[in-house]
């Protein structure tokens, strides 16, 4: 082939790849410097293929480069270039298919993987090509289901939700706190069943649905009357704005917008008796700031049933506003949000209005700590740890005939980290504390709790 020409397919092949960066992947490589050098060399190997465009071994290592770098569309570009020169290179072949099934573009790796079977690959290549096969066949699927069973395991050091005092006010008079009241420590062990649907409506904007089913019941060692049950349903439907392909920004700022809306209802029983229901309507708009950030902005409304108590029953409106970010240097995911929620109950008493802060973040990590209680190296890697605080503020709208206009403040934190296990199973250890300070000091209550599940992902 004439080096002019030959030139021209590689150049067509790259200015290709440039504009279709945008549908490309997140760089394999997280070291800063380490990027740095793989782009240094993937120049220099750019500069060479102008010299010498049908060198195999420079055009193999650039599309590998590339691959590193997240620049897939360029890597198939020079595999499909390879291709012109070679049309029999079935390890090209198989490194397409795979590009393509990651870019998302499934009817042509499926032609990508089929055609290496013409060249009598070894077994070993063939189990690969059938695995991706079937995992398009898999994502290709309208409706996806999975199961998750959990157990759980958890101890409290207030398991009664009692008082942390000696005597409480009530109506400006002082009571002493029975010994019964005062809080005591508990342990509890729970079942949980999570069902999900996942409904992929294949439209050119990407729409989706998602249908879930979740059970779950805690029994209490002592404490029985605090036996907790709840059974969810919840329904969402995402609708995109705009085409996937297309990341035309929305009102100037964010790309890729999307409108979420969603319905949600719960029971809960406590002791065996329906204490709660809840019916929700939201909407949420999001959207995609830049490559390492994204919006959203949810509305709803939740008209709330306290069985046991009508007075406390009513409807409560709100919206939360979420910035999720991601750093890069410190492999590290974090989200900032805020919320408002207004009640309007049966009664005024009930009425309230409350604010939320909250802060969250998450990071994989390898559990150096654990080396210290003995545990083997296996176990110390492949953990996600995440952290989380709150700040809550609920304000009454007026007195009772017994107590002050109340106003509660909640102050909660939580570590957790999770692994792996095998295949199909989770492992989850927490730490929660949470403490409520009011000023009816019948609501002041304070909470430390540990817990550990296993969940099993598998079930068919």
């Amino acid at each position: 082939m004439p080096k002019i020409v030959a030139n021209t397919l590689l150049f067509i092949s790259l200015m290709f790849s440039a504009v279709s960066f945008a549908q490309n992947v997140p760089p394999s490589v997280s070291d800063p410097a380490e990027l740095e050098r793989i782009e240094t060399e993937r120049e220099r190997i750019f500069e060479e293929l102008f010299d010498d465009p049908t060198n195999m071994d420079n055009l193999f290592q650039y599309a590998n480069l590339s691959i590193l770098l997240g620049d897939l569309e360029a890597a198939v570009g020079v595999f499909e270039q390879m291709l012109i020169y070679d049309d029999e290179l079935p390890r090209i072949r198989l490194e397409l298919g795979v590009l393509y099934y990651r870019l998302g573009a499934f009817t042509t790796a499926k032609v990508y993987l089929e055609s290496v079977k013409r060249y009598n690959p070894p077994q070993e290549v063939l189990n690969n090509v059938d695995d991706f096969l079937s995992a398009i066949t898999e994502s290709e699927r309208a409706f996806k289901v999975s199961h998750v069973l959990a157990t759980t395991m958890t101890n409290s050091s207030n398991g009664n939700s009692g008082l942390d005092a000696d005597i409480i006010n009530i109506a400006g008079y002082p009571f002493l706190v029975a010994p019964e009241t005062k809080q005591q420590p508990d342990m509890g062990a729970g079942l949980s069943y999570t069902m999900s649907v996942s409904h992929d409506f294949n439209h050119p904007r990407g729409d989706s649905a998602r249908y879930i089913l979740s059970l779950s019941d805690t029994q209490q060692r002592k404490f029985e009357q605090f036996d907790l049950s709840t059974m969810v349903l919840s329904a969402s439907r995402q609708w995109n704005l705009t085409p996937q392909e297309n990341s035309n920004s929305f009102l100037g700022t964010a790309t890729s917008p999307s409108v979420v809306t969603a319905f949600d209802a719960f029971k809960v029983y406590l002791a065996g008796e329906g204490l709660l229901t809840s019916k929700k309507f939201s909407a949420t708009l999001a959207g995609v700031m830049n490559e390492k950030s994204s919006v959203g902005f949810e509305v709803f409304t939740d008209k709330r049933g306290f069985l046991s108590n009508p007075n406390k029953s009513g409807l409560l409106n709100g919206f939360m506003a979420t910035n999720n970010r991601y750093f890069d240097r410190y492999e590290l995911n974090g989200t900032l949000s805020y919320g408002y929620e207004s009640l309007n109950a049966g009664i005024d008493p009930e009425n309230y209005k409350s604010r939320v802060y909250q802060f969250s973040v998450n990071k994989p990590m390898y559990a150096s700590l654990l080396q210290l209680i003995g545990i083997p190296e296996k176990w110390r890697h492949d953990w996600n740890v995440s952290a989380s605080l709150s700040y809550r503020k609920k304000k009454h709208d007026s007195a009772t005939d017994i107590f002050s206009q109340r106003e509660d403040r909640v102050k909660s934190w939580q570590l957790s980290a999770s692994r792996l296990i095998d295949e199909c199973w989770v492992a989850n250890v927490s730490y929660r504390h949470n403490k409520a300070t009011s000023t009816v000091d019948l609501f002041n209550i304070e909470n430390n709790q540990t817990g550990l599940n296993y969940s099993y992902i598998c079930l068919q």
